[in-house]
């Protein structure tokens, strides 16, 4: 499974859903972002696996252009989706995020 997926207006506040996919066809995702604001940019993988009820993930990404060390990600489980969440610490971010389950 391959989709593309998007949030361009992340802001201040509560995690915000980036990417969702069924946990009930996949048993690990791999979610392929690009994190923009202007001029500061970042790419990366954020990689999960889950067993139904935990679900574990870590996010590798190459050097900023500028400044995204304001943007963090996390992975959760929400009903029968996993989920690819972002907190930022500045208004106006642009996230993209392809998606493949396996």
């Amino acid at each position: 499974m391959l989709d593309y997926q998007e949030n361009v207006n992340v802001d201040t506040g509560s995690p915000k859903v980036i990417g969702i996919i069924s946990k009930l066809s996949y048993d690990a995702v791999f979610f392929d972002y690009v994190v923009k604001n202007g001029s500061n940019l970042r790419a990366g993988i954020v990689m999960a696996v889950h067993d139904g009820t935990s679900v574990t993930y870590t996010d590798t990404s190459t050097s900023d252009l500028g400044d995204t060390s304001g943007v963090s990600f996390t992975v959760d489980i929400s009903g029968n989706d996993l989920r690819l969440n972002a907190t930022v610490t500045t208004d106006n971010w642009i996230i993209k995020a392809l998606i493949r389950g396996i």
